[in-house]
């Protein structure tokens, strides 16, 4: 599809003032919807254009428009107002964003919504202001009901102005396309938003390391995107790191010819083996049920990538994706290659059954989940197992369990 040069000029003008958002910019996916009198872009990274808005609106002003609803899908506000009201959400949500970039000096296609304009103070998160906006609401005020008459239209989507549909609220609204399925392309998955999301941080932190220019809150944003400070990380990374030297220091004797700096050990016209300690093979299945919300998913992806990470082996781990059946079994080096597809049922026994299967066979396994799961009586015969558990659930007596707060 031939984009309008208008809009690639936008997107130009945008990576080029700020770099460090180039991926997230050139990940969104063109829907021309003529009669939309907008620009708008869902939960699904589907940005959608009315043609008509390039003879009314300024590439600075495209430029501005799709910063706004980039925060919004970086920010994963989707996640965070999905199950609010969705046009207080969308308020919310722009109130968050838009005092950033006003001190950006960004330009919008119509009057921002700000926190003073709902009457409240900076630098809040988009939760509290829904605290407060439900609060006004519920005094019932005429003036309250007057400030927000403009915003209860459905229609047309206006970035900025409290009208940014499911990018802001988690709630398809009225002119969005139906979420992707197996048999569509249009549209990114969670876990593509996610590794977005954490590319987007990465290259933040690059930028600033680089003595570039970035804006305080997306510094923050990064820092708490790449380090989060909570001890279950901790608690998971030492667990890993014992069940591995265990499963490392089980030796076994080798005849493979030992290293010229080995000496060899012999009597006689007798060879005795050397000592052999094999690197561990790693199997993470990870729960993508239907009651796993978009913030575990997320987390989920980010625990597997930091497992990668710590035990740093060339051999790669094989990554299991369940729900009542295995959607996803493939041997991965790097984040981008998973594919965290289910939606069903729960059973992670069959996802240890599945992983036992490998070649070669796991001798440690992770499983990452809600809990809301029958369990095998043991765990696999020669696997160690880990369990990553999102609340307090039952939790097999078997397993090594690490709670983590979802």
């Amino acid at each position: 599809m031939i984009l309008p040069l208008e809009l690639q000029a936008a997107r130009f003008r945008l990576a080029k003032e700020r770099p460090y958002l180039a991926s997230a910019a050139w990940a969104l996916q063109p829907v021309p919807k003529p009669g939309l009198r907008s620009m708008a872009v869902d939960m699904y990274w589907r940005l959608y254009y009315d043609p008509a808005v390039f003879s009314w609106w300024s590439v600075e002003v495209l430029a501005g428009a799709l910063y706004h609803e980039i925060c919004h899908l970086l920010r994963n506000h989707s996640e965070r107002m999905r199950y609010l009201n969705p046009r207080l959400s969308n308020i919310a949500a722009d109130a968050e964003i838009n005092d950033d970039l006003i001190r950006e000096g960004v330009k919008f296609p119509a009057q921002p919504v700000t926190p003073e304009y709902i009457g409240q103070p900076e630098n809040l998160l988009a939760e509290e202001y829904y605290a407060a906006l439900e609060k006004q609401e519920g005094q019932s005020s005429e003036d309250q009901i007057k400030n927000h008459a403009e915003l209860d239209s459905p229609e047309p989507p206006l970035p900025g102005s409290g009208r940014s549909g499911s990018c802001a609220t988690g709630q398809m609204a009225s002119w969005e396309d139906k979420p992707p399925s197996k048999r569509s392309s249009s549209g990114l998955s969670r876990t593509e938003g996610e590794l977005i999301r954490r590319d987007v941080a990465i290259q933040i932190r690059e930028h600033a390391r680089g003595q570039g220019c970035v804006p305080g809150h997306w510094a923050r944003w990064a820092e708490d995107k790449l380090h989060p400070k909570v001890d279950w990380r901790k608690q998971l990374a030492v667990a890993i790191r014992f069940a591995v030297v265990d499963v490392t220091g089980s030796g076994d004797y080798s005849y493979h010819r030992p290293s010229r700096r080995q000496g060899l050990v012999r009597i006689g016209d007798v060879i005795f083996p050397s000592m052999r300690c094999p690197v561990p093979s790693v199997a993470v299945v990870a729960d993508t049920s239907g009651s796993i919300s978009e913030k575990m998913l997320a987390q989920t992806l980010a625990e597997i990538s930091g497992i990668l990470k710590s035990l740093g082996q060339n051999e790669g781990i094989h990554v299991l994706a369940v729900d009542q059946t295995v959607e996803f079994c493939r041997r991965v080096f790097r984040p981008d290659q998973i594919q965290l597809a289910g939606g069903g049922g729960t059973d992670m026994g069959v996802g240890l059954e599945a992983a036992a299967k490998l070649k070669p066979s796991p001798q440690l396994g992770i499983v990452i989940t809600d809990g809301h799961t029958s369990w095998p009586d043991r765990p696999p015969r020669g696997m160690k197992v880990i369990v990553v558990m999102y609340g307090d659930v039952r939790v097999p007596e078997w397993a090594n369990v690490i709670m983590i707060s979802a």
